[in-house]
């Protein structure tokens, strides 16, 4: 499988065709064929940063003929907003669950 390849397979993943990637992207679907034609390397850099950009992936990483996800948190940091995020849901659903006895017990009296 190509590099051309792997990236025509993101785009529909993302968006669901080529068609709506282009649209999405602000290039036209004229454009991203070429650039499956004729290659990630003999493109425009603009069109393949608009393209990385959308995908969130490393221009710099295509360019040499890889996927490379661009990743705003390590992993670490990822495993910890996601512990939060379980652990404030989980406190919040613990203060509704209080809330919902509260309310039945002031219905009781």
């Amino acid at each position: 499988m190509t590099i051309e390849d792997e990236l025509r397979e993101l785009m529909i993943k993302k968006s669901g065709s080529v068609n709506k990637f282009s649209q999405e992207c602000g290039l036209s679907q004229s454009t991203i064929f070429t650039i499956f034609k004729r290659g990630v390397k003999n493109s425009n850099i603009n069109s393949i940063i608009a393209i990385c950009k959308l995908l969130d992936i490393s221009a710099d990483a295509l360019a040499d003929g890889k996927i490379v996800p661009i990743h705003s948190m390590t992993d670490q940091e990822q495993l910890r907003a996601d512990l939060l995020t379980k652990q404030n849901y989980a406190k919040l659903l613990g203060y509704y669950e209080a809330l919902l006895q509260s309310q039945k017990d002031e219905e009781l009296k």
